[in-house]
């Protein structure tokens, strides 16, 4: 069999599954993942390689109605994300029906004639029997496309699957990318989205939307690693929040971060954090320069 390589554009509504996908199908941990919307904030290439294929998927923010910069810088990465590529994988979750924004972006998608496009309808396990056939028809309608497949990717079920429909559309090239390469994205990138990982997932109401880390230094010795990094608030009230009783919870995010960190690294690593408030970073055009928001 001929070896096959292509670039996918993976876009959806936020929280369908996308980054879960990418992670599953890379087995790296490329983008983070939690139940809040707009979890993922810039463009993120997920590389998966084997003997006789290499698929580059392109992990983009959940396209929504923006409220400020950041969320229009957002969604303008994950339109971008769509030039130039081999395939377009829509996914959807499967227990809803289409609403107006999987409308927009099915508008979008169409804007780039002759590129295939393959729906993944992720989270079957939450879809009723008697609702299957009615919600298959109006998305494959809905996107122009009769390649379809039902997932759970929570569990990795259909993926193979998935990835054989792929496949089908991809041209016979040769590899791009080094074999032991899984993602684009700087180690530096990586720590910071780890560190806003646990931040997300442990809390509510504002904070996670109002909330970056920057990563501001590395340095190595021998096989360990110290990183400092400084996590952004919005609102001097939320300082507080952030480091909790006697710095308990800042502790917390620091020791989880840090486990993740040191499996990707291969080694030690010394995870020092601080909160820095920032007021209107969301709608400072420089903060998202550096934060590399802005694409």
């Amino acid at each position: 069999m001929a070896h096959k390589f292509g670039q996918v554009a993976v876009v959806g509504k936020p929280n369908v599954g996308k980054s879960t996908l990418i992670n599953l199908i890379t087995g790296h941990k490329v983008s983070i993942v939690s139940s809040k919307p707009q979890t993922t904030r810039r463009r993120v290439m997920g590389i998966v390689t084997k003997p006789d294929y290499q698929i580059a998927f392109i992990d983009t923010p959940g396209i929504h109605e923006p409220i400020n910069r950041l969320q229009r810088a957002m969604v303008e990465q994950a339109r971008g994300a769509i030039d130039g590529i081999d395939v377009i994988l829509v996914v959807v979750d499967s227990a809803s029906r289409p609403d107006e924004i999987e409308q927009s972006i099915a508008k979008l998608v169409k804007t780039n004639k002759g590129v295939p496009v393959v729906l993944c309808l992720n989270k079957m396990d939450h879809l009723k029997a008697e609702h299957v056939v009615r919600h298959v028809e109006e998305y494959t309608e809905l996107f122009g496309t009769e390649e379809y497949m039902m997932t759970i990717a929570t569990k990795g079920e259909n993926v193979e699957k998935l990835i054989e429909i792929i496949l089908s559309h991809l041209p016979e090239r040769a590899p791009f990318y080094p074999e032991d390469e899984f993602t684009d994205q700087s180690a530096r990138f990586l720590a910071a989205e780890y560190v806003r990982e646990k931040i997300l997932l442990k809390t509510r109401q504002e904070i996670p939307h109002a909330t970056a880390v920057v990563v501001e230094s590395w340095e190595e010795d021998g096989a360990l690693t110290r990183i400092a990094a400084t996590i952004i608030v919005d609102k001097t009230s939320q300082r507080p929040i952030m480091l909790g009783k006697a710095g308990a919870f800042i502790k917390q995010i620091g020791t989880e971060a840090r486990i993740d960190l040191e499996e990707m690294l291969g080694n030690k690593v010394f995870l020092e954090l601080h909160v820095k408030v920032q007021e209107g970073w969301r709608q400072n055009l420089r903060i998202l320069h550096e934060l590399e928001y802005d694409g």
